[in-house]
C-alpha cells in the first residue's frame, strides 16, 4: 500500500485506551467491559487475523481477516445470527427485540423507502434547517464562549430526526425524547448475566428497567400513532409513510406495535451515530490544524460563503474522505452484535464449534496493524479513490455490511457533509486546555467526560 506523505512523526495521536499486553482473566474482562469494552482488547488483537478466547462461558472468536468478515457477514451469514448471550446481555425495553428472520426482513423492506435517495432529497431542508438553527444559536451566546459538544450535536440531530419522524408534531417530542435517550443504558453486560438460575431473572430484570426507562416516550409515541391513524391525517413524515406503508407478504397496513418499532429503531440509532460522529469530528479538527485548513479552504471555495445544498456533496470530496477517516478512528459503535455459529464451521482456517460466539469489533478493525498504515494517525487521504483502490471493503465497517448493513448509512453520511458544511464554514472549535478526551466504548463510543470546546468564529464580528 502507498504510503502516505505526511510525517505521523510530529502529528498528535488521537486519544484511546491503553491496550492490555495480554489477555485478561474472566473477572478482569467483565469488569474491564463494564466500564469500557474497548479497554478489554490486548495488544495482539490488533496484529492477528483470528482471535480465540475461552472465558468461562464466553467462547468468542474475533475475526479481523477480511475474507473471514465476508464469510461471517455475507457469504455464510444465515449460520451466524444474535445468540443467546447477544439476547440475554441485551437489556432492550421489548422481549420481541430479536425477530424471527422473516420479520426483520419485512422490517427492512418497509423501511427501505424511508432511506432512498427521493426521501433523502426531501429530507435535506430538514437537515439544513435544523444546523442553520444551530448556527442562529451559536451566534447569539458571547465571543468565545465554551460548549459541551457532544451535547449540542445530540440536540442538533435530535430536532433533525423528530422532524424527520413527525413534523409538526415533533416540536413535542423532541424534549422528550432528548430525556429519554440521554439516560439510555450502555453497560454491555455484567456478571449476573453468565451466574447460572440467576441469569434469566437478572435479564427479565433489566428489560423491565429498559421499558420504564422507555416509558413516557413510548406512551408519547403511541399516542401519536392512535391521533393519526384516527384522524387519517396525510401527513409526509415518516411517522405518515409508516401509517400508509402496507406489508408486501398480506398488503395489511402495519399494526401500531410494528409501527412503534421502526420509530424506536430509527430514533435510536438515526440520531445517535451521527451526533457521536459529529462529536468525534470536531475533536480531530481541533487536534490537526492542516487537515482543518483544508476543510476550511475546500469548503470556502465550493460554497462561497453560502449554504450548502444537496448537490454540492459530489463536489465537497475532502469533507467527504476526512467524515470517512473520523468514522474509522471513532466508529459511533465499536462492536458488532455478537453471533452465534448455529452449526461448526471454519473460518481463516479455525474451526469454529456450534455454538462459539463470532465477534467482529470494528473498533479493532480500524486499527488493525495489517490492513492500515499508521492505524493510529488522522489521515483523510486514506480514503481517496487511489488509496481506496488497495483496500478490501472488508476492512471499513462503520455500518456493518452484508444483509445486515446499516440500512440508512447514505442518509446519515448525508447528514454528517450537509451539517460539517454549514458549521465548519463558520465556526472552529477548540478544546478547552485541561479537558480529559477518553473515548468510552460500550454500545456506542463517547467522550467519557464529555467534550468542551471554545467556539471561534471563521468571521470574527466588527
Amino acid at each position: 500500500m502507498k504510503a502516505p506523505l505526511t510525517d505521523f512523526r510530529s502529528s498528535p495521536v488521537p486519544a484511546v485506551p491503553t491496550p492490555p499486553l495480554v489477555p485478561l482473566s474472566f473477572f478482569q474482562y467483565v469488569r474491564t467491559v463494564q466500564d469500557n469494552a474497548i479497554a478489554a482488547y490486548h495488544e495482539d488483537v490488533y496484529a492477528q487475523w483470528i482471535v480465540e478466547t475461552k472465558l468461562w462461558k464466553l467462547h468468542t472468536f474475533i475475526v479481523n481477516e477480511p475474507a473471514g468478515i465476508r464469510h461471517v457477514l455475507v457469504d455464510n451469514a444465515d449460520n451466524y445470527i444474535k445468540g443467546n448471550i447477544e439476547q440475554r446481555i441485551s437489556g432492550t425495553p421489548s422481549d420481541k427485540s430479536f425477530p424471527t428472520k422473516e420479520d426483520w426482513r419485512e422490517r427492512r423492506r418497509t423501511m427501505s423507502s424511508s432511506f432512498d435517495y427521493r426521501s433523502i432529497l426531501g429530507n435535506s431542508s430538514i437537515i439544513l434547517d435544523s444546523a442553520q438553527a444551530l448556527l442562529a444559536r451559536w451566534s447569539a451566546l458571547p465571543e468565545r464562549a465554551v460548549i459541551e459538544v457532544s451535547a449540542e450535536m445530540a440536540q442538533l440531530t435530535l430536532e433533525t430526526i423528530s422532524r424527520i419522524l413527525f413534523s409538526s408534531d415533533g416540536a413535542e417530542l423532541a424534549p422528550i425524547m432528548e430525556h429519554t435517550f440521554a439516560h439510555r443504558p450502555e453497560k454491555i453486560f455484567a456478571l449476573l448475566d453468565f451466574v447460572p438460575l440467576l441469569d434469566r431473572p437478572w435479564a427479565a430484570y433489566k428489560r423491565h428497567k429498559g421499558r420504564r426507562q422507555f416509558r413516557e416516550f413510548n406512551d408519547s409515541v403511541d399516542r401519536l400513532i392512535a391521533k393519526r391513524t384516527r384522524e387519517g391525517t396525510q401527513a409526509d413524515d415518516l411517522l405518515g409513510r409508516l401509517i400508509r406503508e402496507k406489508a408486501a407478504e398480506t398488503s395489511r397496513v402495519l399494526s401500531a406495535q410494528e409501527i412503534h418499532g421502526q420509530i424506536i429503531t430509527v430514533v435510536g440509532a438515526g440520531h445517535q451515530s451521527v451526533a457521536l460522529a459529529l462529536t468525534w469530528i470536531w475533536y480531530l479538527l481541533a487536534q490537526y490544524p492542516l487537515q482543518e485548513a483544508r476543510l476550511h479552504a475546500e469548503l470556502d471555495q465550493v460554497l462561497a460563503g453560502r449554504a450548502p445544498a444537496l448537490d454540492d456533496i459530489p463536489r465537497l470530496p475532502y469533507t467527504r474522505m476526512l467524515i470517512e477517516e473520523a468514522l474509522r478512528l471513532y466508529p459511533p459503535f465499536p462492536i458488532m452484535a455478537w453471533r452465534e455459529a448455529l452449526a461448526e464451521d471454519k473460518v481463516c482456517g479455525v474451526k469454529i464449534p456450534k455454538g462459539a460466539t463470532v465477534s467482529i469489533v470494528p473498533w479493532v478493525l480500524h486499527r488493525h496493524t495489517k490492513l492500515w498504515d499508521h492505524p493510529e494517525s488522522f489521515d483523510p487521504e486514506r480514503f481517496s479513490l487511489e488509496r481506496s483502490g488497495e483496500r478490501s471493503r472488508y476492512a471499513y465497517l462503520p455500518f456493518g455490511t452484508g444483509p445486515r448493513v446499516c440500512i440508512g448509512a447514505s442518509f446519515a453520511m448525508t447528514q454528517l457533509t450537509l451539517i460539517l458544511a454549514t458549521l465548519g464554514q463558520h465556526y472552529r472549535l477548540c478544546l478547552v486546555p485541561g479537558h480529559n478526551i477518553e473515548p468510552q466504548g460500550l454500545i456506542s463510543l463517547r467522550p467519557r467526560f464529555g467534550l468542551k470546546a471554545t467556539l471561534e468564529s471563521r468571521h470574527p464580528r466588527p
